[in-house]
């Protein structure tokens, strides 16, 4: 065989890689509207809390992109005025079943501090049993994870950094008696020497999960190969893609096509088995409810002046129509459980699925034709290729100026 047709394969995968928009699975914070205030945000609240069975919740607490240094304690009680304010709006039937620290929180924090906003969330909210709570912090973070397992944190996530000790800071991590530990990777840039030498002391560390790259986070100059030999070695090495970006050790991945799939990745991106509203914590985070999405105010002094007022500080906010919605579902097949069944998707909605994707449908050729995807019937199947560009087969379900960007 020549080595010619293997060549153009691997330089068109890296090359699909640079074209994956950004965002597929919710539109970007900066496209919500300003016209959407305070009041929407209420009515959605209200809306969701007469459901039948109720929704359950997570929480994702927001660190601000600056802060003083000494502004930590008044920004943990802008965190719990913000809560309690949410807390007024919901129903005393939905419960929380996660907690996300995002990253940049447990060092703008002390340990104490973040304690108690993680121990306010029962005090003011209704919590289950054992709750997720998930702390995400840089590989060049000095906070020592032993400190934030000791607050109540049963999850960690180290988030790999050119230049640090990314697996030292995991193997402090495995020793302090978390749950499960994850370890993200960055897109690496082309002048990151160590970054496949981290990814295999990773894998040899056996973290419960590893989640590849985004493109979000992508450098002036990422090394591209290095890209696709990082996910070819977390396949090696037995993880098991169980939505979105995220890898499960296979030992802890369910089995294939189980009814407990994965199947909604949240604001987060993280994907549950069920559907959650997500409530954003902090200045600049961002929230879900239903089709409903909202924006807090991301100037730290603003924001703290609007809670002192009684508002949660919402600046804007989309509500999705119903076609965004439907395109919304099959983006979640997509990212979540790499298929699209379109009978069940038009039984869940009792609408034909040609009558709202054709041209979606012509969009996916390119990705048939290479061989990263195919349908079984009428199921779509994605192919490893294809799961490690899923963003690319789902923003063809979304507006033409999010999926614009095709096979090079």
């Amino acid at each position: 065989m020549s080595a010619e047709p293997l060549l153009s394969h691997t330089h068109v995968l890296q090359q699909s890689l640079l074209q994956q928009p950004a965002y597929v699975l919710y539109p970007p914070a900066n496209g919500f509207s300003p016209g959407f205030k305070e009041a929407g945000w209420r009515n959605a609240l209200s809306t969701s809390n007469e459901q039948l069975i109720p929704r359950s919740l997570t929480l994702g607490m927001q660190a601000p992109c600056d802060l003083l240094a000494d502004a930590g304690n008044s920004y943990r009680d802008a965190l719990l005025a913000c809560l309690r304010l949410h807390a007024e709006r919901i129903a005393d039937d939905r419960e929380v079943v996660a907690m996300i620290l995002h990253r940049g929180l447990a060092e703008q924090l002390t340990p104490q501090a973040l304690g108690q906003v993680i121990d306010a969330v029962p005090q003011t909210l209704r919590v289950v049993a054992r709750p997720q709570v998930e702390v995400r912090v840089d590989a060049g973070s000095r906070r020592h994870p032993a400190d934030l397992r000791g607050i109540g944190c049963t999850r960690l996530t180290v988030i790999d950094l050119a230049g640090e000790d990314g697996p030292g800071l995991l193997a402090q991590g495995q020793g302090a008696g978390f749950i499960a530990c994850y370890y993200q990777l960055r897109v690496p840039a082309a002048d990151d020497a160590g970054f496949l030498d981290r990814v295999q002391r990773i894998l040899a560390m056996a973290p419960e999960r590893v989640l590849l790259p985004a493109p979000y986070t992508r450098p002036d100059n990422p090394a591209l190969g290095n890209w696709v030999r990082a996910w070819e070695l977390v396949r090696q090495a037995g993880y098991v893609p169980i939505g979105g970006d995220h890898h499960q050790r296979g030992d802890r991945a369910p089995p294939k096509h189980a009814p407990d799939d994965y199947r909604h990745c949240d604001l987060a991106r993280v994907p549950r088995r069920d559907r959650t509203d997500f409530i954003g914590i902090g200045t600049g985070a961002c929230s879900q409810i239903g089709d409903v999405l909202c924006r807090l105010d991301d100037n730290v002094p603003r924001w703290q002046a609007k809670l002192a007022s009684g508002h949660i500080g919402v600046v804007a906010g989309l509500i999705q129509s119903s076609q965004e919605a439907l395109a919304s579902e099959v983006v979640q097949q997509i990212a979540c459980n790499h298929t699209l069944d379109i009978d069940e998707f038009e039984w869940r909605n009792a609408v034909a699925f040609s009558a709202c994707f054709a041209d979606s449908i012509a969009r996916l050729q390119p990705f048939l034709a290479r061989g990263w995807a195919r349908w079984e019937g009428r199921i779509l199947r994605l192919e490893p290729e294809g799961i490690l560009l899923w963003r690319m087969m789902a923003a063809c379900f979304r507006p033409v100026t999010t999926a614009s960007a095709g096979l090079p």
